[in-house]
């Protein structure tokens, strides 16, 4: 039995199509889909197609991630039926509302009828937890090794928990129990031109069945993503935090939550008020991308 498990897919189309073709070659039997599927890159109508596609070609199981989170929820408030920030476009919420604006309400309504986990059962094989972030919170960080992944290691009733969102692949043990991290598929961190995904594959060792895993590594064409977010439009609409992306397509390196962070910061030391979120202005952008040595990818348009 081969389980292929992707997650943190952001929109990337050409990522996602390259661990597919992969797994496909592999012969996996089975697909599981932990979640943010959408945002961040320029694909938003290819990618649900091309998962609507995979859905009706393969056995597969989904879960909701952070970012459907996101998306449900700005639904809910442009409808009326929630309270809270509208999205605008700028570099706080500008990339998440170019992905609203081209999802339908068919996309909506699927991303809102997926768990954010669930346990995957097969006769004869080990039950194996599935999440997003963590089992009850798809923002919470399980990073390897630690403290509140060791908890949930010891709270889940199987001996295997698998979560993404962190964007780094990997695994560890704990009181006998195994976590591994699928890593990300559409913007991976320190791994440039790569898109991550995980095979898990059932082998037998001393008489019994376990879950041997396979850390996969595809290369792909992070240029023309790159080039393709400027040729969209969708770096005009955030583009600090584009740059943020760009910069880890680049370089490995990933300064984005330091450059919302800190411009929040800034803009709060400035002004003498607190900031909501995502009403930050781009010039405090601008400074933060400077004191974090985000090279202004602002004056770049295109990749030679």
């Amino acid at each position: 039995m081969k389980l292929g498990v992707i997650s943190d897919i952001h929109s990337n189309i050409l990522a996602f199509r390259a661990c597919m073709s992969y797994l496909e070659k592999q012969n996996c039997d089975e697909y599981i889909f932990l979640g943010d599927y959408v945002t961040d890159t320029p694909y938003t109508e290819e990618t649900m197609d091309y998962l609507y596609q995979i859905l009706e070609k393969h056995t597969c199981h989904l879960l909701r991630g952070n970012r459907e989170e996101y998306l449900l929820q700005q639904r809910e408030i442009v409808k009326g039926r929630a309270q809270g920030p509208v999205w605008k476009n700028n570099s706080a919420s500008g990339n998440l509302l170019y992905s609203l604006e081209r999802l339908s309400d068919r996309d909506l309504d699927f991303f809102e009828g997926l768990p954010i986990t669930f346990v995957y059962e097969k006769e004869g094989f080990p039950p194996i937890t599935f999440c997003h972030g963590s089992p009850v919170n798809t923002r919470e960080l399980m990073q390897i090794g630690g403290e509140n992944t060791k908890k949930w290691l010891e709270q889940i009733p199987t001996d295997y928990l698998v979560a993404a969102h962190t964007h780094h692949p990997g695994g560890f043990e704990h009181q006998g129990k195994a976590y591994l991290n699928t890593g990300c598929c559409g913007i991976a961190i320190e791994d440039c031109g790569m898109a991550q995904c995980l095979i898990l594959e059932s082998a037998e060792r001393e008489g019994d069945i376990w879950w041997k895993p396979e850390f996969v590594r595809v290369p792909y064409d992070t240029k023309q993503v790159v080039n393709d977010i400027y040729e969209s439009g969708l770096f005009d609409r955030a583009p600090w935090f584009l740059s943020a992306n760009i910069h880890i397509y680049l370089t490995g390196i990933d300064r984005c939550a330091e450059l919302v962070a800190l411009a929040t910061k800034l803009q709060e030391e400035e002004t003498g008020q607190a900031v909501i979120w995502p009403y930050i202005e781009e010039s405090f952008f601008a400074a933060a991308a400077e004191r974090l040595e985000i090279p202004d990818y602002c004056k770049l348009r295109r990749l030679q």
